[in-house]
């Protein structure tokens, strides 16, 4: 005979099956949730540490996303020239501000520096950009700009002018030099294929110019994407994309932009931003916001409105009454006067009306005239039915009714005294 074999209780309940509600002990619940959910928890840990990661080297490596920027490596940047020109040994210093930029040209010394001028948002004043082509030339330094206004390439160089936008066939394909400038020479040809985001206001498009030198014009045109001053000292480029990492390499954007960048030991890359706007003195007033034409044409538009009230608003004569354009039945209008009445609760207007009728009636059968005194028109009718007159005043004159069933008595026992002073 075989001994029972004795279990914990635990171990028991296990083999048999039997459920907790409990669920288990705190251990056994939080192993058996990491088993549900701990790949989604592991995977979503590493996607948080890898965008961090990210985010962490790209601001610790000093990358920038800004178009043209010398620390951007994308397509639109342009750090490949700037790491080329470093190579060569040219120190290349981005700089923001019109101040920081004349601030290091003067450091630099004379005849030391290249700046490179790029304005997408045309924040630059034409004030901003004669000062700046002024010191450029004071400190003998070379001035290239990259698709700048109108206005400002006139205060760059007074020889230089804008030409408008190229056409799209002419920027599709390669354009020779076409002049005698050695730095467009050396380049041979040029890819103005444009840059998504780079370009005058973020347009693309290479921009023309005319100047003492004007090089990689278009076929049978006047005006090219490259011009200078008879100095050299000033040269305007129409597409801003021959630096950028994307289009340096095709054509002769290399060669170009190394001669025109590269030729100082300096080059100051300076692109305008919000810091070039001047900041007012003071809060402009609302006279100042407003057009000047809104005054002149607010009081024309009142003495046009005074002109109109006097003209519209005159009297053209005499008011003239005219007949209904329908005939009323007097039974109508009794009915209707006597329901506005009745819904308003005027039983004193209702009993004045029935008296003065029964004096009038009563003073056509008695023979005293519709303008006899309502006294006369009293004493007359008690003596020809006999009743006492204080009776007849108080029916006649004095008598107000307080409700309808007041009234509807009044209204009976007029009838009884003019039935009775008909005449038989």
């Amino acid at each position: 005979m075989n001994a029972p074999v004795r279990t914990s209780g635990g171990a028991a309940a296990a083999e048999a099956g039997v459920f907790r509600a409990g669920g288990g002990t705190g251990p056994e619940r939080a192993g058996a949730w990491w088993r549900k959910h701990g790949l989604w928890v592991v995977a979503g840990a590493a996607l948080a540490a890898v965008t961090v990661a990210g985010l962490l080297a790209a601001s610790l490596g000093g990358r920038s996303t800004q178009p043209l920027s010398i620390t951007n490596p994308a397509p639109d940047g342009a750090q490949a020239a700037a790491s080329v020109l470093r190579g060569q040994g040219v120190t290349v210093t981005a700089t923001d501000s019109l101040e920081s930029t004349l601030k290091a040209l003067s450091a630099n010394g004379t005849g030391a520096t290249t700046v490179l001028v790029y304005d997408p948002m045309s924040l630059l004043q034409p004030g901003q950009a004669a000062r700046l082509a002024g010191s450029a030339q004071k400190s003998g330094a070379a001035l290239v700009a990259l698709a700048p206004g109108p206005l400002a390439v006139q205060k760059l160089s007074p020889e230089i002018s804008a030409a408008g936008t190229a056409p799209a066939a002419a920027a599709g394909s390669p354009v020779a030099a076409g002049c005698s400038n050695p730095d467009a020479v050396a380049a041979g040809a040029l890819d103005v294929r444009g840059v998504d985001g780079i370009g005058a206001a973020g347009n693309p498009s290479p921009l023309l110019y005319r100047g003492a030198v004007t090089c990689f014009a278009p076929a049978g045109g006047t005006a090219g994407f490259m011009a200078a001053d008879s100095s050299g000292g000033v040269t305007v480029v129409g597409t801003p994309a021959v630096v950028s990492n994307e289009r340096l390499a095709s054509q002769g954007n290399a060669a170009l932009a190394f001669r025109l960048l590269g030729s100082r030991p300096h080059l100051l890359w300076y692109t305008a931003s919000l810091k070039d706007v001047p900041a007012a003195s003071h809060p402009p007033t609302l006279a100042e916001l407003t057009p000047r034409w809104i005054f002149p044409a607010s009081a024309w538009l009142l003495l046009v409105a005074v002109i109109g009230m006097l003209w519209r608003g005159r009297r053209h004569g005499p008011l003239v009454a005219e007949p209904l354009p329908v005939v009323v039945k007097a039974s109508e209008t009794v009915a209707g006067r006597a329901r506005m009445y009745q819904d308003a609760h005027a039983q004193d207007t209702a009993a004045a009306a029935l008296q003065r009728a029964t004096l009038t009636r009563l003073a056509q059968r008695l023979r005293l005239g519709s303008n006899a005194d309502p006294s006369a028109v009293v004493e007359a009718a008690a003596a020809h039915t006999g009743r006492p007159e204080q009776q007849l005043e108080a029916l006649l004159l004095t008598d107000i009714p307080f409700n309808d069933k007041q009234l509807l008595t009044m209204a009976a026992q007029l009838t009884a005294l003019e039935e009775e002073v008909a005449p038989r």
